[in-house]
């Protein structure tokens, strides 16, 4: 059984999970472990921290070997969905883990669940998939928050006379000017008008997939979010190879196809995920609060997804702190934005150095065209050390921030 560890939750989240965070968002995680490998450059000896998000970020990460895995994210529903794919490893063969998690013949979760994943699962994960495994069972990628994204988009495609045949034929190209030629004439003149513009501008429907509403007011206050998505779809789909995009496949077609699938789901790497499956501790809770009760320097390398854009001023500056004291000198972070551009605190650049030339490099490559800037940082100092009067006084802090950002 994974290693879970439930955290206290802030009073006041519980409006914003309804709205927001509740229940699966994200069925599959949107950064390109492409862009992560090359950037943390994961060695035996690391202890990695990620945020959770669907499970694929850490799982991928187990593929590298660290000698330690912490999975933190703030919604139970998440890490459920992390805990379910780690049973699979556990318990099921290679074949039997692709027919659900690649969605090939997900019905077959039905017969395996009760004998061979529930007695796996913590209590809390036991009881979402109770109550939810008709979700995995009937597909988790048409589910969720971002599910229901994703089944609005192909329908908007539909309605906009996108023809499928020509949606099929554009994931099978092998060059970026077939990409740009096939761009100019079937998506160009349909995609962008005053329908488009409605779409993107409802609030509602980016919240679906996973887009906090101060990261909706960040983005379309400084670049317009109409503009936005159009500058990162128009990026995606004529500056990226299109061939293994498999963020973009599934998005539009509904499916993976063949082996272009995220790392964690090919064959080759089923051995490894199952000998390091008991490396994980999967925490429900906040970052900074968990970062707390750990011991100093004690982690060499973090994954922060967009967590920072819908952070106050304060809320960053106070987390950045906690990571700041976990981290070994010499530890990488990684984060993106939504925005072009995030600027750290003052409080804490003296501390890091920031690789701005591989980030814009590597975010040049990504697949997932989610996010507008990427973020490669190593800890090259500390802003001092804690006494134990001063953790517990972090942690206080920490609690009352959070309890204001979210109220």
């Amino acid at each position: 059984m994974t290693k879970v560890l439930d955290m206290p939750v802030a009073q006041g989240r519980a409006l914003l999970e309804r709205l927001v965070f509740h229940g699966i968002v994200f069925n599959m995680s949107w950064e390109d472990p492409e862009m992560d490998r090359q950037a943390l450059r994961i060695t035996p000896r690391d202890t990695v921290l990620s945020i959770s998000s669907a499970g694929c970020n850490p799982l991928n990460f187990l593929c590298q070997n660290p000698r330690r895995l912490i999975c933190v994210d703030g919604n139970p529903a998440q890490n459920a969905i992390l805990e379910l794919k780690l049973a699979a490893i556990r318990a099921l063969d290679h074949a039997t883990f692709f027919d659900i998690f690649a969605a090939r013949r997900p019905s077959v979760i039905t017969r395996v669940y009760r004998p061979y994943l529930r007695p796996q699962l913590s209590p809390r994960a036991r009881d979402f998939w109770d109550k939810n495994l008709w979700m995995a069972a009937r597909g988790i990628y048409q589910f969720g928050r971002m599910g229901l994204f994703c089944r609005l988009l192909r329908r908007f495609l539909r309605l906009l006379d996108l023809k499928p045949q020509h949606i099929e034929t554009f994931f099978d190209l092998r060059s970026l000017e077939e990409q740009a030629a096939w761009y100019r004439k079937y998506a160009a003149p349909k995609m962008w008008g005053p329908w488009a513009r409605r779409f993107v501008m409802f609030p509602p429907l980016l919240y679906l997939c996973g887009v906090h509403p101060t990261q909706y007011r960040l983005v379309n206050g400084r670049h317009n979010m109409y503009e936005y998505v159009k500058e990162r779809v128009e990026y995606a789909l004529t500056r990226v190879p299109i061939y293994d995009n498999y963020f973009l496949s599934l998005a539009v077609t509904g499916r993976f196809r063949g082996r272009r699938v995220p790392p964690y789901l090919l064959e080759e790497n089923f051995e490894t995920l199952r000998e390091n499956a008991d490396r994980v501790l999967i925490v429900n809770g906040w970052l900074g609060p968990f970062l707390d009760t750990q011991p100093e320097s004690c982690i060499d390398k973090f994954n922060l997804l967009d967590i920072f854009d819908w952070m106050t001023p304060a809320l960053l500056e106070s987390t950045l702190r906690s990571v700041l004291r976990t981290a070994r000198i010499g530890a990488t972070l990684i984060f993106r934005s939504g925005s072009y551009r995030l600027d750290l605190p003052a409080a804490i650049t003296p501390y890091v150095e920031s690789h701005e030339e591989l980030a814009r490099q590597l975010l040049a490559r990504d697949r997932s065209a989610t996010y507008g800037s990427f973020y490669i940082l190593t800890v090259r100092g500390k802003p001092g050390l804690h006494t134990p009067s001063d953790h517990q006084t972090q942690q206080d802090q920490h609690r009352e921030v959070l309890a204001a950002a979210v109220s």
